[in-house]
Parts: C-alpha cells; structure tokens; sequence
C-alpha cells in the first residue's frame, strides 16, 4: 500500500522530533508538535540592524528570500524565481538515482542529482514544511522537513536547522545542520555540499574572488565571471584562498560568502550576457554562489557548518573575510570527520568516538583526503600523524605516503561532482589544464607499525625541496594491504 505524502510527514516528525531535545541552545516544548508550523498570515521574518535586512520565509522552511544592504540602498538581493534559488541549505549523497519510499522516480533532467534534500522546496514547486521558529534580539531559527529537490513532491528523511545571527555591523552567521534518519543505512562516498547556496537578483551578476598564492596580502582580486565575457553557466568552480567570494554589481556591492572550512567555491551566473546587471526577484537570470566541500553524510548524521553572508563593497567584504579565525591546520578527531573523506575505505559510521576507524583494501588502495584549504609551507614545517595500522596479514613494516598538493591555477577549472559539462566545456577545460597544468605533488614515503598500536609519526616536510610557499591539501596514503587505521590526530606546526 502506497503512503500519502502527508502520513510520510506525520510519521517522521513522531520518529524524530524527541531527538532535539538538550541538542542546542532552543527551548524544548513540553510536546514536541506533530503539525507543521502555524506562521499564521505572514511567513516572512525578519533581522535587521542599522547596515542590513534579512528576511527568511517560513512558507520555505526558513530559506533567506530576503536581503538588503541598508546603507547602500540596495533592496532586496536575493532571487526567488524557483523554490532552487534563494540562500539555503542544499545536500547531496547515494544512491543516484534516488528512487523514493514507494518507487518514486525523480525528474529526468534532474535524476542525476541523486538524494538531494533542499530547505526551500522541490522542483515541483511544493514548499518545505517549516516545523518549529525562534526569533531573538539577534537571531532567527527555523526547522523544517526538507523536499528532494529532484522529485515533484518527495520529503526527505531529515531535519534541517537554520539559525541566522547578527555578528557584525554587515554580517549573518548562518549556522546550517542535518539531521539524518534515512531507512536507507548505506555509507555513500562523500559529495560536495553547497555551503550554502546563494542566488542574487540579475545586477548582482560579477563573481569576484582573491585567487593567488599570497592571500591576506592585500594583492589585486579576480573576476571570474564579469560583463561581456560569455561566461557564467555552466558553473566556474575555482580555488579562493581568503576563503570567500561575492556576487557584486556593476558598483563593486554586492554580497559575498566566508566559508571557513573551505577555500573551493562554485559560482557564476544563468541567463547570458545580455541579462547581465537586469531582473528582480522573480525573474530567471541570477547570480550564483557557494563554497563547496566533499563530506560523507550518514544515514544518522548530525552535522553543522557554519558560513559567514557579508554585505557591503568588496573591500568590505574582504576585510571581513581577514578578520575571521585563522585557518585549522590541527584536526584532532575526537567526535568528528573534520572535513576528511574517504577514497576506497571506510570508517565504522557515524557518530565518531576517539578518532576514524578506517578499513581499507589492498587492491584498490585506500586514502583520506582533507578539505582544499590554504597554508604557507614555510609556517608548518613538520606534520604529526597520532594513528595506529593493522595490517591484515600481520605484517609488521608497513609503507605509506603522504601526499600535499600545492597550489595551482589549474583548481580553478575543476568541477563538483554535480555540474553537467558539455563537449564545449570539458574541450575549455582541457585547454586550461594545457595552460595552467596543476602543480606537481608532493609525495613523502614513509614507514608505519602494524602492530595495532598507537604510534606519532613526525613527518620532517621542510627537507622536501618542493615544500615552499603556497599549500592547499593533503592526502593520507594507507598501507597497500588488506588493514585497518585507527587515524586520532593529523597536525601541521613549526
């Protein structure tokens, strides 16, 4: 027997609303609500102060469909054309396709999105139910039941939490959580996540970013999409260091996005040239943003990020942006992935207690990858690993790398795993990669106990000769074996 739309719903919310309670810092109900939100007349909710406006729509599960730079006049920055666009939450995992509950297919042109809850609303234009709202003197909180986006009316077995702060005179933090309880409990290899996603209105149509590698500097800023340069969709994905990038107009205002946890951002704008600089809230043309950052989203997950929307002129923007805290150059595995994935290995699942349990085979070989962020080689000379290794045939010398990646003007040609590319654009892509070849890796050998014991192993990287300047990953090599890991700690210093 087929199940309504709204019975998936109501059996959710039984299943999950108890697992909020004591989880932030929201008041629990005495019995947490089994019906959507009552915003009575009026789904818009606002949080302003002298510089800016932001506005979030409770008929959207809380998506910002508001935004304004007080100052500058600006009114309102976001596009709304489609339940797709707004500022909102937006994930992505297995299976692709994603086939529903009840063998619900997706829409075709959308099929390969695979499992993709959005906080907004579906391609069906069918909103997200808001479940629960918070307003204080400075922030705003909303829950909802989230819509894959790829399906006409499809909720998706997961909560999301959105919680918008004032910061700052021209800032919001925006704190975005997943709540997972899918039926489905298969670990799915990582994705990108938008983090978030971000749609302005057609003048804010120039993508503006540091790309370079002496961020913080000061050094003059790139437009990767501008005026009159048949650029914009398919999306440019490229590497911002200063970790952020804004949408701006012809003024040089806009909003931009810093995201800490990454320096990969996507972006660029639909609609073609000549719609440049023109269109409101309902029209189809608009600007694009988001940083983006593989991660693995169990069926269980509780996940946070946080990302930091910033209005006003580039400069501002930018300034903001430097005096964020510096960059994590220590993960200390204690309850979280921090940002690492996995290529053909796994961990034993969310949640994680006192480090990665890894598995990983011989044939193919295993590795964990950290975030593409940025570091000066000459301020970390030594990396520190706090792991144990398990080899499955009891082999005691184990052989393992270490891989860095520098940075190289090629990352701003790679593609997230979702973005279509046609032959027009994987023969640009290609032609890039002629002009701007990606800095060669740096490999380090080194050697591991497979004792299963917890061993510090201290990495001299300053005696590479390829170690100097500007550094963007690192990749951790296991053993080519059959083993396990049991990874707590991986640290660059002095």
């Amino acid at each position: 027997m087929k199940t309504t739309t709204s019975a998936v719903l109501a059996q959710f919310l039984a299943i999950t609303m108890p697992l909020f309670a004591g989880t932030s810092d929201w008041e629990q109900p005495a019995a947490a609500p089994l019906t959507p939100y009552d915003f009575g007349n009026e789904p818009m909710r606002y949080l302003e102060n002298a510089r800016l406006k932001l506005g979030i729509n409770l008929q959207a599960g809380g998506a910002v469909t508001y935004l304004e730079d007080k100052q500058l006049k600006s009114g309102n920055m976001i596009n709304s054309s489609d339940w797709g666009r707004q500022i909102q939450l937006s994930y992505y995992s297995g299976p692709v396709p994603f086939i529903g509950p009840n063998g619900e297919k997706p829409t075709p042109e959308w099929a390969g999105l695979g499992w993709n809850p959005i906080q907004a609303g579906s391609v069906g234009r069918i909103a997200s139910k808001t479940i629960a709202f918070e307003q204080g003197l400075d922030f705003l909180r909303a829950r909802c039941i989230p819509m894959q986006w790829p399906h006409p009316n499809l909720p998706a077995e997961c909560v999301f939490e959105a919680t918008y702060r004032l910061v700052g005179g021209n800032a919001i933090l925006m704190e975005a959580r997943i709540i997972n309880q899918r039926a489905d409990h298969t670990q799915y290899p990582a994705r990108h996540q938008e983090m978030p996603a971000l749609y302005t209105n057609g003048p804010w149509y120039r993508l503006v970013t540091y790309i370079g590698d002496h961020p913080r500097g000061g050094a003059a800023l790139t437009t990767v999409v501008g005026k009159d340069d048949n650029k914009g969709w398919p999306w440019e994905t490229f590497y911002a260091p200063e970790h952020w990038a804004a949408l701006v107009n012809d003024a040089g205002t806009g909003v931009g996005l810093f995201q800490p946890d990454t320096c990969t951002m996507t972006g660029g704008f639909s609609g073609g040239d000549p719609l440049k600089s023109k269109g409101g809230p309902t029209d189809g043309q608009t600007g694009y943003l988001s940083p983006i950052a593989r991660r693995i989203l169990d069926h269980n997950m509780d996940w946070t990020y946080r990302t930091h929307i910033v209005v006003g002129s580039l400069d501002e923007i930018r300034d903001y942006a430097r005096k964020q805290a510096p960059e994590r150059v220590t993960w200390e595995f204690a309850n979280d992935r921090l940002g690492w994935v996995y290529e053909n290995a796994k961990d034993t699942g969310w949640p994680i207690h006192d480090g990665l349990k890894v598995t990983y085979q011989k044939v193919p070989s295993g590795a964990m990858v950290s975030d593409a962020i940025y570091w000066a080689a000459e301020e970390a000379p030594v990396l520190e690993i706090e792991a144990s290794f398990q080899s499955g045939t009891g082999e005691l010398g184990l052989k393992s790398e270490l891989v860095i990646q520098p940075f190289g003007l090629a990352e701003r040609t790679d593609f997230p795993a979702w973005e279509p590319q046609d032959a027009t654009r994987k023969k640009e892509n290609e032609s890039k990669r002629k002009d701007f070849p990606p800095a060669p890796a740096i490999v380090i050998p080194f050697s591991v106990q497979g004792d299963g014991k917890m061993h510090t192993y201290a990495l001299k990287l300053s005696e590479n000769p390829n170690y100097r300047g500007a550094m963007r990953q690192l990749r951790l090599n296991f053993p080519a074996t059959d083993g396990s890991a049991d990874v707590r700690r991986i640290s660059l210093h002095r």
